[in-house]
């Protein structure tokens, strides 16, 4: 096991503490330690862990936290950049109003889980067809 520095020791306490604001407002909507700990992709030993100031969550665990919780935490010289969202450089963004879509224009390519808590979902829009 590797050194840990003050600054090391100083982030574990500020993880624990927004950890437990994060599992306090999860208990107050019914969440269970087990089901807040799923939010977060971890099991209850690891979030224990986190609590107790014995280890440090992982980016991914970081940025799940502050999508579901609005735990905001920032890592190191990266700040809060972690959370930013990673785009695809094979993907094209375009945009166009739903409006100028009709129902005859969609067809769904793919529909299928990815993971536990997401699906992903294929769909391609006809535009040579008028709406």
């Amino acid at each position: 096991m590797g050194r840990t520095t003050p600054e090391d020791e100083a982030f574990k306490q500020r993880v624990a503490e927004e950890f437990k604001r994060a599992r306090d407002r999860a208990s107050a909507k019914r969440f269970s330690v087990e089901q807040f700990a799923q939010t977060l992709g971890v099991t209850r030993a690891a979030l224990h862990k986190y609590l107790s100031q014995k280890s440090i969550p992982s980016l991914r665990v970081l940025q799940r936290a502050r999508q579901y919780w609005g735990v905001r935490l920032t890592y190191g010289e990266l700040g809060d950049r972690y959370v930013k969202p990673k785009k695809d450089p094979r993907q094209m963004e375009f945009q166009f109003s739903a409006e100028d879509v009709s129902k005859e224009q969609i067809e769904i390519k793919k529909f299928s889980p990815k993971g536990t808590n997401a699906i992903e979902l294929l769909v391609k829009i006809h535009f040579s067809k008028t709406a």
